[in-house]
């Protein structure tokens, strides 16, 4: 069944400008039902408790605090940082699928607006920067199919410009900046879950193919760390299996599994470490809080203290030593979007 588009005509009142507030984390939970700050439309999907990290450990010198809410709940979003800006794009807003919702976080004022629209309603997009020019990378459609559109936002620009489409449609895929390339590996194509990845070139508008992900997998947490780009968890199911890329030499090798597997994730690089931030289990059936961080110097994983919010199918960016985590569903599935924004920020 074809679902309508939602177009988002925005207008940002007070309170959804409102500056950050200072909230400490709290112990693992897990939701089945709304969270404060997010919407919902028809019935809540199921949950359970999920269970907490036997031990958990801050990272040094932080905390958990919320900012200012988003406009409009939001999940299965594309999300992107282009200098001091926080790019949310896409993604199920009150329930539904395929949107063109672009919202913009200005980290230095701490206020949301709204960008430019998306050209066609997505969910499940990829969202990458090359310099200050912002991608938007497949994601399903309207049709809810897989696509094959790129598109770029240039600094300035008031529409998106098309660029070369995928060489395959692709949905739920990792799409990362690396070396002022685009590369999009994983993710769901046509035929299901796919290893497939591709790498684009701004200069020449072109993609070529590099080595597979090893385990086919979509709604993966990823992160370039030291330049070499980290997948783990994702679908089918909650998988573990932990795959490094090292482009010098375009061959992955295999790390220390996470420890709990899940899918729907958000992951960064945050102090040398690779983050793995919330997610959904395999069964739809919970919502973590858990945040896990690999250490490569010693190939470990050590559990840090839980997300305030539990949520899935959101991303992070990092941005002057904070991590920002905007929106997400606080309960599995897309009947629930949050429009909280949680910050891992320096104390002191």
């Amino acid at each position: 069944m074809r679902v309508a588009a939602l177009v988002l005509t925005l207008c940002l009142g007070v309170a959804a400008c409102s500056h950050d507030s200072d909230v400490a984390g709290t112990g693992a939970t897990a939701t089945g039902s709304s969270a404060p700050g997010s919407t919902a439309s028809g019935n809540s999907a199921s949950g359970s408790t999920a269970p907490a990290p036997p031990t958990t450990t801050p990272l040094r010198g932080t905390t958990w605090r919320t900012g200012a809410r988003l406009p409009v709940g939001v999940s299965e979003i594309g999300v992107a940082l282009v200098g001091e800006q926080i790019h949310v794009l896409g993604g199920y807003v009150a329930g539904v699928p395929h949107s063109t919702t672009h919202l913009v976080y200005d980290t230095g004022t701490r206020t949301w607006r709204t960008g430019v629209p998306l050209p066609v309603a997505l969910d499940h997009v990829g969202a990458a920067a090359i310099g200050a020019t912002l991608y938007a990378v497949g994601g399903y459609g309207p049709a809810g199919r897989p696509t094959t559109g790129v598109w770029a936002l240039a600094p300035g620009a008031r529409s998106w410009e098309p660029r070369a489409p995928l060489p395959d449609p692709r949905t739920a895929a990792v799409t990362v900046e690396i070396d002022g390339r685009l590369h999009v590996v994983g993710g769901r194509d046509l035929g299901g879950d796919t290893g497939r990845h591709d790498v684009y070139d701004p200069r020449t508008d072109t993609w070529q193919t590099a080595a597979a992900l090893p385990t086919p997998r979509d709604h993966a947490a990823s992160a370039v760390l030291d330049g070499q780009l980290h997948v783990t968890g994702g679908r089918p199911g909650g998988l573990t299996s932990h795959e490094v890329y090292q482009p010098a030499t375009d061959t992955w090798h295999a790390a220390a599994p996470l420890p709990t597997g899940r899918n729907s994730a958000a992951g960064a690089a945050f102090d040398g470490r690779f983050l793995v931030i919330g997610g959904e289990d395999g069964q739809e059936q919970r919502v973590y809080n858990q945040v896990d961080a690999y250490d490569p110097r010693t190939d470990r994983w050590t559990a840090l203290t839980p997300l305030p919010t539990s949520v899935q199918g959101t991303g992070a960016v990092v941005r002057d030593g904070q991590l920002f985590l905007p929106g997400g569903g606080p309960s599995a599935g897309g009947a629930e979007q949050s429009t909280v924004l949680q910050v891992l920020a320096t104390t002191g």
